[in-house]
């Protein structure tokens, strides 16, 4: 899904919503990743 596609769908979100809540699960990922090691 694109972003244009979730800011159509949500438009109460921004751009910069959707940045921070792909960095936070970028962010979650690498910490699960480096706790499984």
């Amino acid at each position: 899904m694109a972003v244009e596609e979730i800011l159509a769908d949500f438009p109460m979100l921004t751009r910069e919503d959707i940045q921070a809540c792909l960095s936070y699960a970028a962010d979650r990922e690498r910490q699960m990743v480096l706790l499984a090691a």
